[in-house]
């Protein structure tokens, strides 16, 4: 096996991992409309639409978000050496750990909602899993947004040009992303209205990260 540098693995890293993930996303919950379109409120009309492929690919993003966690690892590396605000960067690499962590558990959970054979809960029990793996998604999402804000405020001290400009953007995407959360935790009835901003937001972080992740990898 050949000897891959940290820089690299770690650029590869910021240019697969949130890629992929958005891929997925994309493809579980546009193409094959699970949960996608209806109210998001309605937990039996959103599992039932669940399709055994998209469960199988639900699994995905939680593995290609750890690839991307040691992505934003190695980034905080080369700040602490060659940039600066690296306080800042480690603490909103926290936020983005949780917010990954976050992920990974209600992934697991929901996958409980589609064993099959299972003899002892409940028929709304899955409903019930599904909520709180949503609960906790949705928290830990908050946290991520707020994370991620500070890595992109960090990134924009140490990058110059477009390359600055594009970090405040997501900064500023970030930002918005806090807002709606905190909105969502308020009145329910704006989760069908704002699901939209989650792709849009996915999208633009995962453009971000792969040009970090190039940029990194030839370091």
């Amino acid at each position: 096996m050949g000897n891959i540098s940290a820089n690299k693995l770690g650029g590869l890293g910021l240019l697969i991992g949130p890629g992929l993930a958005t891929i997925l996303f994309l493809v579980v919950f546009m193409v094959l409309g699970n949960t996608g379109s209806g109210d998001p409120r309605n937990l039996v009309e959103s599992w039932n639409q669940q399709t055994g492929l998209a469960h199988l690919l639900g699994l995905l993003p939680g593995i290609s978000l750890l690839f991307f966690l040691y992505g934003i690892n190695t980034l905080y590396s080369d700040v602490k050496e060659n940039g600066q605000n690296e306080a800042l960067f480690r603490l909103g690499g926290m936020g983005v750990f949780f917010g990954i962590l976050g992920i990974v558990i209600s992934i697991g959970l929901n996958s409980a909602t589609q064993f099959e054979g299972i003899v002892g809960p409940d028929e709304n029990s899955k409903y019930t899993i599904s909520l709180i793996a949503g609960a906790i998604q949705s928290y830990t999402g908050l946290i991520f947004a707020i994370g991620f804000s500070l890595i992109a405020l960090v990134m924009s001290t140490n990058k110059e040009g477009i390359h600055k400009i594009f970090a405040y953007v997501v900064a500023l995407i970030g930002l918005i992303n806090i807002v709606v959360s905190f909105i969502n935790f308020a009145d329910t009835s704006t989760w069908e209205a704002t699901f939209v901003i989650t792709p849009i937001t996915y999208i633009v972080i995962s453009i971000w990260t792969a040009t970090l992740g190039l940029d990194l990898m030839k370091k």
